[in-house]
Protein backbone atom coordinates (compact mmCIF):
# COMPACT_ATOMS: atom_id res chain seq x y z
CA UNK A 1 0.00 0.00 0.00
CA UNK A 2 0.75 3.46 -0.97
CA UNK A 3 1.01 6.37 1.05
CA UNK A 4 0.99 9.81 -0.07
CA UNK A 5 1.20 12.64 2.85
CA UNK A 6 -0.21 16.12 2.51
CA UNK A 7 0.75 18.45 5.15
CA UNK A 8 -1.70 21.45 6.19
CA UNK A 9 -0.15 24.18 7.90
CA UNK A 10 -2.06 26.64 10.25
CA UNK A 11 -0.77 30.66 11.40
CA UNK A 12 -2.58 30.46 14.53
CA UNK A 13 -1.64 34.15 14.69
CA UNK A 14 -4.00 34.83 12.18
CA UNK A 15 -7.51 34.92 13.83
CA UNK A 16 -9.12 33.38 10.91
CA UNK A 17 -6.69 30.38 10.31
CA UNK A 18 -7.02 30.06 14.33
CA UNK A 19 -10.66 29.22 14.11
CA UNK A 20 -10.21 26.60 10.93
CA UNK A 21 -7.86 24.86 13.12
CA UNK A 22 -10.02 24.44 16.09
CA UNK A 23 -12.80 23.90 13.91
CA UNK A 24 -10.79 21.06 12.32
CA UNK A 25 -9.79 20.02 15.34
CA UNK A 26 -12.67 18.99 17.24
CA UNK A 27 -12.60 16.05 14.47
CA UNK A 28 -11.53 12.78 16.38
CA UNK A 29 -10.12 11.97 12.28
CA UNK A 30 -8.65 15.19 10.58
CA UNK A 31 -7.77 12.99 7.47
CA UNK A 32 -11.05 11.85 6.88
CA UNK A 33 -12.19 15.32 7.33
CA UNK A 34 -10.45 16.61 4.96
CA UNK A 35 -10.99 13.51 2.40
CA UNK A 36 -14.76 14.24 3.14
CA UNK A 37 -14.77 17.62 2.83
CA UNK A 38 -12.67 17.42 -0.79
CA UNK A 39 -15.14 14.90 -2.25
CA UNK A 40 -18.06 17.15 -1.45
CA UNK A 41 -16.20 19.88 -3.57
CA UNK A 42 -15.63 17.30 -6.09
CA UNK A 43 -19.51 16.37 -5.86
CA UNK A 44 -20.05 20.07 -5.80
CA UNK A 45 -22.07 20.09 -2.89
CA UNK A 46 -22.93 23.64 -1.47
CA UNK A 47 -22.35 24.44 2.27
CA UNK A 48 -25.81 26.15 3.54
CA UNK A 49 -24.27 29.42 5.16
CA UNK A 50 -26.42 30.31 8.29
CA UNK A 51 -28.89 33.10 8.01
CA UNK A 52 -27.16 36.06 9.42
CA UNK A 53 -29.47 37.54 12.81
CA UNK A 54 -30.15 41.02 11.05
CA UNK A 55 -31.64 39.06 8.13
CA UNK A 56 -33.97 37.06 10.81
CA UNK A 57 -35.26 40.25 12.03
CA UNK A 58 -35.75 41.65 8.55
CA UNK A 59 -37.92 38.55 7.92
CA UNK A 60 -39.83 38.30 10.97
CA UNK A 61 -40.67 42.40 10.48
CA UNK A 62 -42.02 41.29 7.01
CA UNK A 63 -44.32 38.39 8.11
CA UNK A 64 -45.76 40.27 11.09
CA UNK A 65 -46.49 43.36 8.60
CA UNK A 66 -48.38 40.63 5.61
Amino acid sequence: MHIVRKPVAFNIEDPDQLALYEHAMKRTNFSAYIKRLIQRDMEGVSVKRPILETQEVQTEYFNDFI
